[in-house]
């Protein structure tokens, strides 16, 4: 069985790996598959598994004695080869975690970015765009592709750390080598349950939104930031957003969907 961050039963067919002798914990797997690969310009079907663990990094601080970090092990398993490569992930003098072999180092602040720039696969990040970044490789900006909660638990707090969100970003070189950079905040604002809520609500509308009536009933039962999502989602349509005028929250976001409706 793998020890993973939902402490959950799972058995990926292979042990976790382990990062300078340090057991990790499985974070979460990504599929790369026929729509992702168009985005990416790319053309091999892969699958990511990402694992994490806190480890010791040889420093000893003259008041907090032994250092350690949070470090990364990805794996990008070729599906049609079925061959797989290692990356060890970590914050090499910069702020994204990226394989030492990665040699970009150049990103964007997000909060100087429009919104319509942000590139990425299935949805937009959720985080605190003030305090974001992105990366970028020859000027370009990385694919988001998702993210990852940690929660506060047991298992966690022993090996990883907690409440903190890992949001993975991806590029395909001209030679179709997949570059993995990974931006980490802190987003202890909201609770695990918060979290798992707005995924599975995203993407729940992310296959309805063709369905008034399911909108409907899915932006009844959804909080703000739900409602950010949807206000922003490029797939809104005008009959979504009177629904969503319905439902909302804040003075600013009913002015914000009345502007839009106009």
């Amino acid at each position: 069985m793998n020890l993973n961050i939902k402490e959950e039963p799972l058995d990926l067919g292979f042990p976790n790996p382990e990062i300078k002798g340090t057991p990790t914990l499985f974070i979460g797997k990504i599929t790369l598959g026929q729509q992702e690969l168009e985005k990416l310009e790319s053309k091999i079907p892969r699958e990511l598994y990402l694992f994490g663990a806190v480890v010791k990094t040889g420093e000893v601080h003259f008041k907090y004695g032994e250092l350690k970090r949070l470090e990364l092990m990805l794996i990008e398993k070729n599906l049609e080869t079925k061959e797989s490569i290692h990356a060890h992930l970590a914050q090499n003098n910069s702020i994204m975690y990226k394989s030492a072999s990665d040699k970009t180092d150049n990103y964007e602040c997000v909060d100087m970015l429009k919104k319509k720039d942000i590139l990425y696969l299935h949805r937009a990040p959720k985080w605190k765009a003030s305090e974001a970044s992105i990366p970028k490789y020859n000027e370009k900006l990385f694919y988001f592709s998702t993210q990852f909660y940690i929660p506060e638990n047991k298992t966690n707090k022993a090996h990883l750390g907690w409440d903190e969100t890992l949001y993975v970003f991806l590029y395909a070189t001209e030679n179709d080598q997949l570059l993995v950079e990974i931006f980490v905040q802190d987003t202890s604002g909201q609770t695990a349950e918060d979290h798992y809520k707005l995924e599975e609500m995203m993407a729940e509308f992310d296959a309805c939104y063709g369905h008034p009536d399911k909108v409907h009933q899915l932006l009844k039962k959804g909080d703000k930031y739900f409602h950010e999502y949807v206000l922003e989602h490029k797939r809104t349509s005008r009959q979504t957003l009177e629904s969503l005028l319905t439902f909302a929250k804040t003075k600013k976001m009913a002015t914000e969907i009345t502007k839009r409706l106009k």
